[in-house]
């Protein structure tokens, strides 16, 4: 009887603690599997240039796993494509800026930084020092992935 009050004790701890797992929140500077992630069908079919882009974090292909950015608020951390080969955004705590060029689906960022001088928060120096390295793009239905390394990439949706 003593064993299979233990094994019941055991189980339901398990049990316990798995679902408290998967029903964690999505918290900033978490990592947390890239199934995690909502998708959106719609993500694929948005214009890359004039559609309004929220970074959720640094994701690796590699491993199935996303930092999610920190701080986050609605309104930092935005990116927007102009026609004319700018970028205009935030960062964590300031405005920014950058320029890109686009040539056989690769996109390469020429310039990104603050157009304002408030010292950057949490990942708001990783976020300008990766989107300086951005080399290529894809849409997928979890949103915009823009590549800095093969298999590493900043996952941005639509902003709300």
């Amino acid at each position: 009887m003593k064993a299979l009050v233990t094994l019941l004790v055991l189980i339901t701890g398990v049990m316990v603690s798995s679902c408290q797992e998967s029903e964690d929140p999505l918290e900033p500077g978490a990592t947390v599997s890239l199934n995690r992630i909502p998708e959106n069908p719609a993500y694929t079919s948005l214009p890359l240039m004039g559609t309004q882009w929220k970074l959720l974090g640094f994701a690796d292909e590699k491993t199935g796993k996303i930092r999610l950015v920190e701080p986050y608020s609605d309104d930092n951390f935005i990116l927007v494509f102009g026609e004319s080969g700018t970028i205009t955004g935030m960062t964590s705590t300031n405005e920014a800026y950058g320029e890109y060029s686009m040539s056989n689906n690769q996109l390469l960022i020429s310039s990104f930084g603050n157009a304002t001088e408030i010292n950057e928060l949490f990942d708001g120096p990783l976020y300008i020092e990766t989107m300086n390295k951005v080399v290529t793009f894809k849409m997928s239905p979890k949103g915009l992935h823009l590549f800095y390394d093969e298999e590493k990439f900043l996952l941005f949706q639509q902003a709300e």
